[in-house]
C-alpha cells in the first residue's frame, strides 16, 4: 500500500512534524513559567505565542478537507495581521496551561488529519500543513531566544530536554546500542554523533567567549562530512566508551554555557542561543522519537533488557569470587559496598514501581549520598558471601515485581526510566570495577590462587591427618573433600595441557565427583594430602604458563580459575571459614 503524498511521503511528513514540533515545544516548556506573561522584544509574550500557535494548526484540518473536496484552500481567514492580532487578544486572561493544552489538542487533530491523508491527495493539502508546521515553528525560535535572561535560562533549556534524551538511550541498553534505527545508523553512531556535535559546540562557545568571534572556529559547513566520519570512527568501539563520551562532551557543554554572560548569549543575533539549541535541545528533539521506538515498553521487553545487563554483571563477579570482594575497587570503594548499593537500589523497586506505573513519584524521598554512604558502612561488617546473597535476592525480587505485570499493557516511562536506572544502566556503569578487579596476567592469576589456595590448605592443616575421616557439614569426610579438590586441579592440568575444553552438567559433575571419592577411599591420610599437595604445585605450574591471550580467553580462564582457587571458596564454609 502507497503511503506517499504527491511531493513528500506521509512517513517523512510526520516525522518532520514531530520533529518540529518537540523542538519547539519543549523548549517552550523548559522555561520558566512567569516568563510566559511578559511582553517579549519581538513584540509578544510567550502566552500570545501558544495561542498563534495553536490557531494556525488549528485552521488546518478543515483548509485540507477543503482541499480534498473542492482542491482549494479557502484559507479561512481575511488578513494574516487580522488573525494574528484577534488570536493575541484572545490570548488575554487564558492561563499558560489551557494555552499548552490548547496547542496540543490542535496538533493531536492536525497529526489525524495526515494520518488520514488519501494517497492521491493533492500536494496542496500537504504543503497546507507544512505551512502551519514545519514552516512555521522555526518563525518561533527568536520568541525563544528574546525570553532567555541569562545561563541559567539557557542550561534550563538544555537540562530539561538532556534528561528525557540521556535516559531513552540509557534504557536501550548495550546490546540494543548496536542495533540499526529507522534511519539507518545504530543506536550507538546516533549517541557518538550527539557527543560529536556537543563537542565541537563547546569548542566553538569556548574560542567565542574568549575571543567574542563567533565564526573562528571551524562552523557547519561540512556537516555530512563530519557525521559520516563519526560513524565510521564508532563502527567497532564498545558502547558503554562511546556513552561515556556522550556525558563527558555534554558536561564540556554545560561548563562552557554557564561561563557565558548575558551579553554574550545575546550578541550576534543571539548566535549562542542559536548554536546551542541546534546542537543540544533542539538536536534531542530531532533523534528523539528515533531512539525512542526502542525504548521497552511491554513487561516482557523490560525483563529482557533486565536480563541481558544482568549476566555479563553477575559473570564477572563469579569469575572474580569472594575474596577479593573486600578490596578497594577502582572507584574507590570496596566491592563489597559497591554491590550492597547495587542491591540497595534493586530492592527500592518493588515499593517504588507502582507509583512511576501512573507517571507519579512516592512521597519517599531518599538522600542519595547518605544512602551510598550508609551501604558503604554496613559493607564493612557483611560476608561477602551475605553481601552476593542480597544482591541475588534483589535481582529476584525485581524478575518476580515485573513478572506480575500485565504482559499486555504498556509500561509507563517513568517506571521503564526505575527499573533501567537501578538495573541494566546501572549493572553497566558498575559492571567496570569488577572487570577491572579481573586477573589479566598469568603472574596475576598465580596470586590469586596463592591467596585461596592458603586459605584452603590452612584449613585442612588444622584438622590434621587424624581429622580427616570426620565428617564435614556437607555429609562427606574431609579426606573425600580432599580427593575432590585434588581430582579437579588434575582435571585442570589435562584441560590446559591439551587446550580441550570439556562440557560438564550437573549429571555429568556430579558422576566425575563420586568416581574421584570411590577411587580415594582406602587412600591414607598422609597419601591423600601428599597428593593434594603434589596437584596444586602442577596446576600452578600450568596456570604461571599460560599467555595474556591466553588468560584472556574466557574458556582456558574458566578451568583455571573454576577448577582451582573459585572452586575452593565453595568448600570453605565446610572448613569454618566465611568469606
Amino acid at each position: 500500500m502507497s503511503t506517499t503524498i504527491r511531493g513528500i511521503s506521509k512517513d517523512t511528513l510526520r516525522r518532520q512534524i514531530g520533529q518540529g514540533y518537540r523542538r519547539l515545544r519543549s523548549a517552550l516548556e523548559a522555561l520558566p513559567p512567569d516568563r510566559f506573561g511578559e511582553t517579549l522584544s519581538t513584540g509578544w509574550s510567550l502566552n500570545e505565542n501558544l495561542a498563534h500557535l495553536a490557531a494556525w494548526e488549528e485552521t488546518v484540518p478543515p483548509r485540507v478537507a477543503a482541499v480534498l473536496e473542492r482542491g482549494e484552500d479557502p484559507k479561512l481567514y481575511d488578513e494574516v495581521d487580522v488573525f494574528n492580532a484577534r488570536v493575541a487578544a484572545e490570548a488575554k486572561g487564558r492561563t499558560t496551561d489551557e494555552l499548552f493544552a490548547r496547542w496540543r489538542a490542535a496538533h493531536d487533530r492536525l497529526l489525524e488529519t495526515v494520518e488520514a491523508l488519501p494517497d492521491d491527495a493533492p500536494g496542496l493539502a500537504a504543503q497546507i500543513v507544512e505551512w502551519n508546521t514545519t514552516g512555521h515553528y522555526p518563525d518561533h525560535y527568536a520568541d525563544i531566544g528574546a525570553a532567555i535572561r541569562g545561563s541559567d535560562d539557557l542550561l534550563g533549556l538544555v537540562g530539561t530536554n538532556w534528561v528525557p534524551f540521556r535516559l531513552a538511550l540509557g534504557a536501550l541498553g548495550l546490546p540494543t546500542l548496536e542495533e540499526k534505527t529507522a534511519t539507518g545508523w545504530t543506536y550507538k553512531d546516533v549517541a557518538a554523533h550527539a557527543a560529536a556535535w556537543e563537542a565541537r559546540t563547546a569548542d566553538r562557545l569556548d574560542v567565542f567567549r574568549q575571543s567574542g568571534e563567533a565564526k573562528r572556529h571551524a562552523g557547519v559547513d561540512d556537516t555530512d562530512e563530519f557525521n559520516a566520519a563519526v560513524v565510521a570512527r564508532t563502527r567497532g568501539r564498545d558502547g558503554r566508551e562511546v556513552m561515556r563520551e556522550l556525558d563527558a562532551a555534554h558536561e564540556r557543554i554545560v561548563a562552557e554555557i554557564k561561563m557565558l554572560s548575558t551579553e554574550q548569549i545575546h550578541a550576534d543575533e543571539d548566535w549562542v542561543v542559536a548554536v546551542v539549541a541546534g546542537n543540544t535541545y533542539g538536536h534531542y528533539a530531532e533523534h528523539f522519537d528515533e531512539v525512542f521506538a526502542a525504548v521497552p515498553s511491554r513487561p516482557a521487553q523490560l525483563l529482557e533488557r533486565v536480563r541481558e545487563g544482568w549476566r555479563p554483571l553477575r559473570r564477572a563477579l563469579g569469575r572474580l569470587g569472594l575474596a577479593p570482594l573486600s578490596n578497594t575497587s577502582s572507584a574507590g570503594w570496596t566491592l563489597k559496598a559497591m554491590l550492597g548499593h547495587l542491591a540497595f537500589w534493586m530492592e527500592e523497586i518493588p515499593a517504588e514501581l507502582p507509583n512511576r506505573l501512573l507517571g507519579t513519584r512516592g512521597a519517599r524521598v531518599l538522600d542519595v549520598d547518605e544512602r551510598n554512604a550508609r551501604e558503604v558502612d554496613l559493607a564493612r561488617d557483611r560476608s561477602a558471601h551475605d553481601v552476593v546473597a542480597r544482591l541475588d535476592r534483589a535481582y529476584k525480587g525485581v524478575l518476580d515485581v515485573l513478572g506480575a505485570l500485565p504482559p499486555d499493557r504498556d509500561v509507563h516511562f517513568m517506571a521503564v526510566r526505575l527499573v533501567a536506572g537501578e538495573t541494566y544502566v546501572h549493572f553497566v556503569e558498575h559492571g567496570a570495577e569488577l572487570e577491572a578487579a579481573l586477573p589479566r596476567t598469568a603472574a596475576a592469576m598465580v596470586a590469586r590462587f596463592d591467596e585461596g589456595w592458603r586459605a584452603f590448605r590452612g584449613a585442612i592443616r588444622e584438622r590434621g591427618r587424624a581429622g580427616l575421616g570426620e565428617t564435614t557439614p556437607a555429609g562427606w569426610t574431609y579426606r573425600d573433600l580432599c580427593a575432590h579438590a585434588a581430582n579437579w586441579m588434575q582435571l585442570a592440568v589435562r584441560d590446559l595441557a591439551a587446550g580441550t575444553v570439556v562440557k560438564w552438567d550437573a549429571s555429568s559433575i556430579q558422576a566425575e565427583n563420586d568416581r574421584a571419592v570411590e577411587a580415594h577411599r582406602l587412600v591414607g591420610a598422609e597419601a591423600m594430602l601428599d597428593e593434594l599437595d603434589t596437584s596444586a604445585r602442577r596446576v600452578r605450574e600450568a596456570i604461571g604458563s599460560l599467555t595474556e591471550r591466553q588468560v584472556a580467553d574466557a574458556n582456558i580462564f574458566g578451568i583455571a580459575a573454576f577448577y582451582t582457587y573459585l572452586h575452593w571458596e565453595e568448600h570453605l564454609g565446610e572448613l569454618g571459614i566465611v568469606l
